[in-house]
Order: C-alpha cells, then sequence, then structure tokens
C-alpha cells in the first residue's frame, strides 16, 4: 500500500506531460495489451 501512496504522491506533483504518459502506460496495462508479439484483441 506503501507502494501506491507513493506512486499517488508522484503522480499528483508530476507535470502535466508526465502523468499523460503515466496513463497511457497505465490504459495500456490494464487493457492487457500483448507484450511479446502476439495478436492484439482489439
Amino acid at each position: 500500500m506503501n507502494e501506491f501512496k507513493r506512486c499517488m504522491s508522484v503522480f499528483t506533483h508530476s507535470p502535466f506531460q508526465v502523468r499523460l504518459m503515466l496513463l497511457n502506460m497505465i490504459c495500456d496495462w490494464v487493457s492487457g495489451k500483448p507484450q511479446q508479439g502476439e495478436k492484439p484483441k482489439s
């Protein structure tokens, strides 16, 4: 849980572009985009 709090504090104090980059990473991760050459499940 401390990891989450630390991530949130970094997130809330980071510039807008960094937030966008993190959001894109999180969205990709949540949507389960394949990492190694699998076909995307659209």
